[in-house]
């Protein structure tokens, strides 16, 4: 009866502090799914008869595979740069102690404080060889007028330096948070059984964070798939035209705001969410997610 009793209780308080989430899930998350569900049915000027045309509307726009190519090696380069860099700067931050080390987490803080449109000001500044203050460096590059970087097939390089640099500072002290986690009496055995620091770092850490690299990799590449503020910004303020419906996101803007188009601009954005959630569904099932973390053994 007690246990009975007990189990009523826990279940109340966890429906009591589920329940905010739960709304706000409800309001901004399946709300407009539903929304846009409905809106990418609708009739438009290049489709009088709405229904599924729009979507494939959206697969046959002339712009479409350069836009999704342009994000695809985005997400080539974007992704695991951010995995393998975040990974190995906070396995390192977290075996070098010493009396930086705090200083050195909020210095990797700072540039995550960056909103993507003044990463973008300030990567123009840096990159822009009549006005960085590497210019000198740049010169010697043989890089002397903005046209020589700013060009189409750079973009998706200076793209994913703008996004990393943005991003990565962040996920590096999230990452140093949870090898915190690790019980010491893990890293007291390997360290007896004769480990070494590279070998604990490689072998006994690194699984045992695994699951929170997989949650940062399904959110690093969600965030990569509907990169829009740096394309966008660059095209319209910087270079006019020259990052023109460079991604898939800008797409889906020209779609609603440029071509009122609104059911082929929610259409698109639904494929992105399908893309989001498939992946992140394979990405959990293949890397057991959901099972007990651990050391394995032989």
């Amino acid at each position: 009866m007690a246990r009975s009793h007990t189990k009523l209780n826990s279940l109340f308080v966890g429906s009591i502090m589920f329940a905010p989430y739960f709304a706000l899930l409800i309001a901004f998350g399946i709300v407009p799914i539903v929304v846009a569900a409905r809106t990418s049915l609708e009739a438009s000027v290049l489709n009088p008869d709405g229904g599924p045309l729009n979507y494939l509307q959206v697969l046959q726009d002339f712009r479409f595979l350069p836009a999704l190519l342009n994000v695809g090696i985005f997400l080539i380069l974007y992704v695991p740069a951010m995995l393998i860099v975040v990974a190995g700067m906070s396995l390192l931050l977290d075996t070098v102690q010493g009396k930086w080390n705090i200083s050195l987490r909020l210095a990797y803080l700072v540039p995550a404080s960056l909103t993507g449109a003044t990463s973008v000001l300030v990567w123009y500044f840096l990159l822009e060889p009549t006005l960085s203050p590497y210019q000198d460096i740049l010169k010697a590059l043989g890089l002397t007028q903005g046209g020589d970087i700013w060009r189409a097939p750079n973009l998706a390089y200076i793209f994913v330096v703008m996004a990393f640099f943005t991003g990565a500072g962040n996920w590096i002290v999230v990452q140093y948070g949870s090898l915190q986690s690790i019980p010491d009496d893990i890293l007291e055995a390997a360290r007896i059984d004769g480990a070494s620091g590279p070998q604990i770092a490689l072998k006994i850490k690194l699984p045992l964070i695994k699951k929170y690299l997989v949650y940062m990799g399904i959110l690093v590449f969600a965030a990569g798939l509907q990169v829009f503020v740096e394309p966008q910004l660059i095209s319209a303020s910087v270079y006019p035209g020259l990052a023109s419906n460079w991604s898939l996101n800008q797409l889906s803007y020209s779609f609603a705001f440029q071509g009122n188009n609104l059911g082929a601009a929610a259409a698109l954005s639904l494929m992105l969410l399908l893309v989001c959630i498939v992946s992140a569904v394979v990405l959990i099932f293949r890397t057991d997610f959901f099972e007990g973390s651990g050391v394995k053994r032989k």
